[in-house]
């Protein structure tokens, strides 16, 4: 009778790993199951790993993620340095790599296997930090590749030596057999998916030029591994102002963020075949923008890819101060997305040094850890997917009132319908049109930041327009 429990309770593990996550539709699905999950990054999982004294970090972060019931994790798969001297460096050169590095990488799969746990393996980095673009620039510019040194960033994604290192990369790891499990990676559904890039951008280039990269590698990841999905890993940028929210009222005046300065597409990459499901990030404190405004982001993008027929994953979000409040809120806005998963830049581990400033752990911020605990239960219970509809359409005050500089203002609709929503000066001056087009039945929002714009104080009115109600508010800008 033992021996049949035992096998039992091995049976059971196995099947938990036993099939991959896969996208239908709009969903990830598990074992014919819509798969929903909130999880965390931690980038640093290989190097620490590379150091067989400080494997103890991977241990206590895969255990600390089922304590909190985080069962996808995010992570670096690469690592680049000028020597070996680090055990955790996987390549020195283009074409020279360190078993001990890759080696790492292996414990990092096999603890997540043992743990339940799905990984997001990252494939590159657009900066520096363990190699990243930079390395491979500096690797082209030492051996003087095709006789010269002035390689720069968009060579990266255009010249061919560069682009088969990269490949290399990836056909040594999606063909590599996990040491500790006997596993080729390319078949181990421990992994969620393949990222190509963290944050890949490309500034003042064509955004045609990362579209066309993406759609050679993930091409080329496709025809070694069927079994994965693959992404893109980018922030969202884009070079469709009129995609988005009205770039003054809403982002202060920040058109780099859709104007094309970043030389990449966030529309246009989030359609290519072979990219599985879209991915993007927020993090309104690196782009001078306040908290309301990254809210904004999440759902501007959101709203594009209806329509694409993909999961749409929040891949990284941060935020630096007040993340309790900030966390409830952006938290209530990925609730409603299909996928209703996330993932939060990110998990510290206290014997890790990192001061970017958006590290937390169940030590230093327990109350945030509670706060994603009952998200989980949430998505995971009937109660995510409930509505409130009310009887008759209804705009409320926003708030604060008086405001300086972001202001909030929610409206409630009783069914699905085609609305806009306008902003006038106290002389009846359209000042602009700050959300527009098909919104489904219950309570939607719209966040204004009037920071960096040169509206004066003063008295505004905002109005709501329906197929059959027009509702006009009053609002009170101070500065």
């Amino acid at each position: 009778m033992k021996l049949t429990f035992l096998i039992l309770i091995l049976s059971s593990s196995i099947y938990s790993q036993n099939n991959f996550i896969k996208a239908s539709g709009d969903n990830f699905i598990l074992n014919n199951d819509e798969f929903k999950f909130f999880g965390f990054n931690a980038y640093y999982l290989q190097s620490e790993a590379g150091k067989i004294e400080r494997r103890y970090i991977v241990d206590d972060i895969y255990q600390s993620a089922k304590n909190i019931g985080v069962n996808v994790i995010r992570t670096w798969a690469f690592n680049e340095g000028p020597s070996f001297s680090n055990p955790s460096v996987i390549r020195k050169y283009p074409y020279e790599v360190q078993e001990s590095g890759l080696i790492a990488l292996d414990y990092v799969l096999q603890k997540a296997k043992e743990n339940g746990i799905y990984i997001i393996l990252t494939l590159s980095n657009n900066y520096s930090a363990f190699g990243g673009i930079p390395q491979y620039i500096k690797w082209a510019n030492n051996i003087k590749l095709n006789g010269s040194d002035n390689y720069s960033h968009n060579d990266f994604f255009v010249n061919d030596s560069l682009k088969q290192w990269f490949k290399f990369y990836i056909e040594l790891l999606l063909d590599r057999t996990n040491t500790f499990t006997g596993i080729k990676y390319k078949d181990d559904p421990a992994i969620f998916s393949w990222e190509i890039m963290n944050e890949a951008e490309n500034p003042h280039k064509d955004f045609g030029i990362i579209k066309n990269w993406y759609e050679d590698i993930s091409l080329f990841i496709k025809s070694i591994d069927q079994n994965h999905l693959v992404t893109t890993g980018e922030n969202g940028y884009d070079v469709y102002p009129n995609f988005y929210s009205d770039v003054d009222l809403m982002y202060n005046s920040s058109y780099f963020l859709v104007n094309g300065y970043k030389g990449t597409s966030f529309y246009e990459n989030s359609q290519l075949e072979n990219i599985d499901y879209i991915s993007f990030h927020s993090y309104p404190n690196g782009w001078g923008l306040s908290a309301k405004a990254g809210k904004t982001w999440i759902k501007d993008h959101y709203r594009i890819v209806e329509g694409f027929n993909k999961p749409c994953l929040l891949g990284e979000f941060g935020i630096k101060e007040n993340k309790l409040s900030v966390y409830k809120q952006w938290l209530e806005d990925i609730k409603k997305s299909s996928t209703k998963s996330a993932i939060v830049w990110q998990y510290l581990h206290p014997n890790v040094m990192n001061t970017d400033g958006y590290g937390f752990n169940e030590f230093n911020l327990p109350e945030l850890v509670e706060i994603f605990q009952n998200y989980i239960e949430e998505i995971n219970s009937d109660t995510a997917n409930s509505i409130s509809v009310p009887e008759n359409v209804v705009l409320y005050q926003n708030f604060p009132n008086p405001f300086n500089p972001v202001t909030t203002i929610k409206f409630a609709l009783p069914i699905n319908d085609y609305v806009s929503f306008e902003i006038y000066t106290s002389l009846g001056e359209l000042v602009g049109e700050v959300d527009k087009g098909y919104k489904e039945k219950g309570e939607h929002e719209v966040i204004l930041s009037f920071e960096n714009f040169l509206l004066s104080s003063g008295v505004y009115f905002y109005t709501l327009r329906t197929s059959s109600h027009i509702i006009t508010k009053k609002m009170i800008l101070l500065k």
